[in-house]
């Protein structure tokens, strides 16, 4: 990405109309690995309140569009999904999750089987149709993920962070709270 584009991105970040909806934040994800959690958010995963959840009707695939990202989708078979719940980020903290999923990602709500509220960043298929055209979707694994890939995906996770811009313009503001 050349500076045109990383300031085009950080511009659009920064106006982007929602971060977060103030709900508890729903990873399913690598965001699930306390490593790459604490890259991202800027803390370590153990000193959130935090807890293991699952999400009904749901199931991961590994959607591939010019990269590739995991995300949660309708289950035909209506499965279960294993997740984990950060019940404390503050605003600054959602805006670095929010970052880190930039712009591949779009904010969903969701319901937990317990029947908690949720947030959580899914791909956004419609912007990765148009920028890439033909997607595909195969089946994602956690743990499969983590054993394979965690290694590799810190330096990309620590370069991506170190790019976000100044959110200081977000501080107090309606895209901060949600």
């Amino acid at each position: 990405m050349d500076a045109v584009e990383l300031e085009t991105d950080r511009r659009n970040f920064l106006n982007h109309p929602s971060h977060t909806m103030g709900l508890p934040a729903l990873f399913y994800g690598s965001l699930r690995a306390a490593e790459i959690f604490g890259i991202v958010v800027g803390r370590a995963l153990s000193e959130t309140r935090h807890e293991q959840v699952q999400l009904a009707g749901h199931e991961l695939s590994h959607v591939m569009a010019g990269g590739e990202f995991p995300g949660i989708f309708p289950s035909p078979d209506g499965g279960v999904l294993d997740c984990l719940l950060v019940h404390d980020l503050n605003w600054a903290e959602s805006l670095r999750v929010a970052w880190y999923e930039w712009p591949e990602y779009k904010l969903g709500r969701f319901t937990l089987t317990d029947g908690r509220l949720s947030q959580a960043f899914v791909p956004d298929i419609d912007a990765l149709r148009r920028e890439h055209g033909a997607i595909d979707f195969r089946p994602w694994n956690y743990d499969q993920w983590r054993r394979e890939n965690l290694d590799a995906a810190l330096p990309g996770a620590h370069e991506w962070m170190s790019l976000i811009p100044d959110l200081t313009p977000l501080a107090g503001s309606d895209a901060a709270t949600g």
